[in-house]
């Protein structure tokens, strides 16, 4: 692996803000010309090869390990994070009319899109990519709204870009494809990654812990949580003259903005705030359930007073311990995807989180797994159980509990024989079983 060239806190800033960085990769022109060949050849030949892209065009590895680009994704999400098994080349047809803007799913998943940077993609482009070849567009500084009424209130920009340009973007940024009036096909290989460990330094060229860009939307407060949490940092922000319960009324409004706003302006109030967003958890689980469970890709638990729990940090964990033993599974629900949110700060919580994954709501054991891999190492005591959740009927609760061992890495060992027998289950199982016996080394 080449030694990253690591992003400068003015760059780590801006994507958290507007959630993404454009690079260009240190290749020649002729490699990237070598790989358009091959995407093109492979297309015409056998079609798209979906998560086989690596494998057969294995020149592509060569633009993850560029300097950049390794360095960005270092930067974003720890030294440790992985490529994951989900990848797709991307033809937009000479002709299409383009897509619309979206939010991509989490593969055979449904995850609350938290705010926390634990989730990236790349967009590269083996070729120049102009206006009039339909290239991908985004609507910046979209990542932490899921409305899309929200969303288009941002103006789009398209991504154009000679060979060898790669755009990361936070994985909740909403984009599209653009159409392409042009007479020739426009190809785009996307990338995923994850990170494996939760931070605890910075991770890029820090010099200054100062947060110093400037806007309000996204809520200035929410980028700056993010930006703490990445330090691996309390945040000290002050808490505004903004009376709580008009925060708490605005946490019911209908626009999506100003409810993040109110929520981590209650959640500066630390413990202070705790009793009413534990009454806003239980009014927004109840409200929305119904819309979240109709929605495609949409955990139950995307709530506003989960990240605004979240963001109050150790004060509200034993609040969630008691929502894990609530008769609503919700609310059960609910406490897991805060307790995920928070990570190695609800450490403690290992016990009653392996309760739970037995539960008999599939969304109370997925939250709950992804809490104990996001834990880490600490959560060992659960493997036992989560070696047993590879059993599960549901298979996206199957490969959450295989990507939680691999967080989990050599800790895990005792759960390499179960490991094993899924390596040829298809889907993200068998990847994240594979991955998982690589990180407890064997």
């Amino acid at each position: 692996m080449t030694t990253p060239i690591l992003l400068t806190d003015a760059q780590i800033q801006s994507y958290l803000i507007n959630g993404y960085l454009t690079l260009q990769t240190t290749h020649d022109p002729a490699f990237h010309q070598q790989l358009h060949q091959q995407i093109e050849t492979l297309y015409a030949t056998t079609g798209n090869p979906s998560n086989d892209i690596l494998p057969k065009v294995p020149e592509l590895y060569q633009v993850l390990q560029d300097p950049a680009v390794h360095g960005a994704l270092h930067s974003l999400l720890g030294p440790d994070y992985i490529v994951h098994p989900h990848r797709h080349c991307h033809q937009n047809s000479s002709g299409s009319a383009g897509q619309g803007m979206h939010q991509d799913s989490y593969e055979n998943d449904q995850n609350v899109r938290h705010h926390r940077t634990r989730w990236a993609m790349a967009f590269y482009y083996p070729h120049d990519v102009t206006l009039d070849n339909g290239p991908s567009a985004i609507l910046p500084a979209t990542q932490y709204y899921t409305s899309a009424e929200q969303a288009h209130q941002r103006e789009e920009i398209a991504l154009c870009g000679k060979a060898g340009t790669v755009t990361i973007v936070h994985y909740d940024l909403w984009h599209r494809a653009m159409p392409n009036p042009s007479d020739r096909d426009r190809f785009m290989v996307k990338f995923l990654f994850t990170r494996m460990s939760e931070p605890q330094s910075p991770t890029w060229d820090h010099r200054d812990d100062a947060w110093t860009a400037e806007g309000n939307d996204p809520p200035a407060l929410l980028c700056r949580r993010a930006w703490d949490w990445m330090r691996g940092a309390e945040t000290t922000t002050a808490p505004s003259d903004t009376p709580t319960a008009e925060l708490a009324q605005a946490l019911q409004t209908a626009a999506e903005a100003e409810r993040l706003h109110a929520a981590y302006a209650l959640a500066a109030r630390g413990e202070e705030a705790v009793p009413v967003l534990l009454e806003a958890l239980r009014r927004e689980a109840t409200e929305r359930l119904e819309s979240n469970l109709a929605a495609s890709q949409t955990n139950p638990s995307q709530l506003e007073a989960v990240f605004a729990l979240s963001a109050v940090g150790r004060p509200c964990v034993p609040h969630m311990v008691d929502l894990l033993a609530d008769e609503d599974w919700s609310l059960r629900a609910a406490a897991a995807a805060v307790l995920a949110d928070l990570g190695a700060i609800a450490s403690d919580t290992v016990p009653q989180l392996t309760r739970v994954l037995n539960d008999e709501s599939e969304w109370v054991r997925r939250n709950a797994i992804e809490a104990l891999g996001n834990i880490g190492p600490a959560a060992d005591e659960a493997v036992p159980a989560l070696t047993q959740r590879l059993q599960d009927d549901e298979s996206w609760i199957r490969h959450n509990a295989a990507m939680a061992l691999a967080k989990i890495g050599p800790a895990a060992a005792e759960a390499v024989p179960a490991l094993k027998k899924k390596i040829e289950e298809d889907d993200y199982v068998g990847a994240n079983a594979a991955m998982a016996l690589e990180r407890i080394n064997t």
